[in-house]
């Protein structure tokens, strides 16, 4: 151990001291700088695990199944805008009742940010309306078949490849 104000290893017992309002760990030389506090007992103190409060939830191991092979809907932010209308409710109300900071619900609002699986769980219950659907129910396009002659499989078959639309012209 070493001394907080000199920097020399403590030989012997440390000393606690009040120096300058900081409480610090010193030598006995350096003790008289300071107000000299109680020192350490003699005895240390039984080191007691830390044991979890009762009354903390248990971890979530795993989201069901069911949602685990679930997407998120395309209209996702248009949605959950509508529902939280609907309601009435601010978003600033929609984030307390979800347990999350107004940021985020402002963010999945604008279509900026996906929400995590448990969020949209949370969201279809407080806002009445299904987010998440089944993988198999969703329109997934089925990419476009190469000709017949050949049978390596390249990224165009296994990519789904959006355009955007031209609406500026």
């Amino acid at each position: 151990m070493f001394c907080e104000i000199c920097g020399r290893e403590i030989v012997g017992r440390p000393a606690r001291a009040l120096v300058e309002g900081a409480r610090l760990i010193v030598c006995q030389q350096c003790s008289s700088l300071g107000t000299r506090l109680p020192n350490f007992p003699d005895k240390p103190l039984p080191h007691r695990p830390l044991v979890a409060p009762s009354h903390t939830h248990a971890p979530i191991e795993k989201l069901p199944k069911a949602v685990e092979e679930s997407d998120l809907i395309e209209e996702y932010p248009v949605t959950i805008k509508e529902a939280r209308a609907k309601l009435g409710l601010t978003q600033q109300d929609l984030a307390f009742r979800a347990k999350e900071k107004v940021t985020v619900i402002q963010k999945i609002e604008i279509g900026k940010m996906l929400p995590t699986m448990r969020l949209a769980k949370e969201l279809e219950h407080i806002l009445r309306v299904r987010l998440l659907v089944p993988r198999d129910e969703l329109d997934i396009p089925a990419p476009p078949r190469r000709q017949a002659g050949s049978t390596e499989t390249t990224l165009g078959d296994v990519a789904l490849v959006r355009h955007k639309e031209d609406t500026e012209e």
